[in-house]
């Protein structure tokens, strides 16, 4: 069923202060004695098995272990999937030469023996110290030297300071981009704003048509002059619904201090001119998303 398309308003501004790669000065102080470089941001979005018949009798419970020289991390296992997530999980690991490579084992989890390896991928630390992030990394995941499957996967690098003492922070030049899509490109920038300490508040507006609200996820990216410091994504009903309850602040994935305050508008067009004979259903508005 067609549903009426509305025309939604974001307001979006002020990202409260976090640091740059988000790490305390006690981890900075452990990275200067193992001379680390610096350090990897990495989240997991997704996996996608494809060998599903012929080698398991129920489907993998799997999980990850990150490896990156001494640092090591590991997801939670998902029960019982060929297409886990761990989109919400995120890890930092720290670089001591830009020529190591980042190894990403996947595993099958079991109680009482020892794990099933599903598949390997790796990801060469050069190429992120080179552009300083790779978002929607797909990489494959071999076993026996014959693809198993694939990650999908973002990842940020942050130079460490060879003076973790320093407190100042330079200036920094935040915007933040929307997009309709994980891979979609972005329909609305906000400009720039130079930030030292603090927020950065842009009090920018866009609307665009939405023709199903119960199905639009917005994705919103904070930037430092490209550089993505952390994301949102709300589904435009809750962030409607937020907005006439007053809950205005979303977290920013991958930061631990950041936040995001956005809210929307929804309003419903009257189709009720349409010319006869038009293919479109038409539907009464949502009550409750009017305003």
């Amino acid at each position: 069923m067609f549903c009426d398309p509305g025309l939604t308003k974001l307001l979006a501004g002020m990202l409260a202060h976090s640091a740059p790669c988000d790490m305390n000065n006690e981890e900075l102080r452990q990275a200067s004695e193992f001379d680390a470089t610096g350090a990897v941001k990495i989240i997991i979005q997704s996996a996608h098995i494809g060998d599903r018949h012929g080698r398991w009798k129920r489907p993998p419970s799997p999980f990850v272990a990150i490896r990156l020289n001494r640092t090591r991390a590991m997801t939670d296992a998902q029960t019982e999937t060929y297409d886990p997530s761990w989109i919400t999980q995120t890890f930092f690991l720290l670089v001591n030469s830009p020529q190591e490579e980042l190894n990403l084992v996947l595993y099958d989890q079991h109680a009482y023996r020892k794990h099933g390896l599903l598949g390997a991928a790796s990801f060469d630390i050069s190429h992120l110290a080179e552009s300083g992030f790779a978002l929607d990394a797909h990489l494959p995941l071999l076993k026996e030297k014959k693809r198993r499957g694939d990650l999908l996967c973002s990842l940020w690098y942050y130079p460490i300071s060879a003076s973790p003492e320093d407190t100042t922070t330079p200036g920094r030049s935040i915007s933040a981009q929307v997009r309709l899509g994980w891979d979609a490109p972005s329909i609305h920038v906000t400009p720039r704003r130079i930030v030292a300490q603090g927020a950065a508040a842009w009090e920018a507006t866009h609307e665009f048509l939405c023709f199903d609200k119960p199905s639009c996820v917005l994705y919103i990216d904070v930037l430092d002059e490209g550089r993505v410091l952390g994301h949102v994504s709300i589904c435009l009903t809750d962030l409607v619904e937020a907005t006439l309850e007053g809950r205005r602040t979303w977290p920013l994935s991958g930061s631990a201090a950041g936040k995001l305050v956005a809210s929307a508008q929804w309003k419903s067009l009257n189709l009720a001119s349409e010319p006869s004979g038009s293919s479109i259903r038409r539907t009464d508005p949502e009550k409750s998303g009017d305003v």
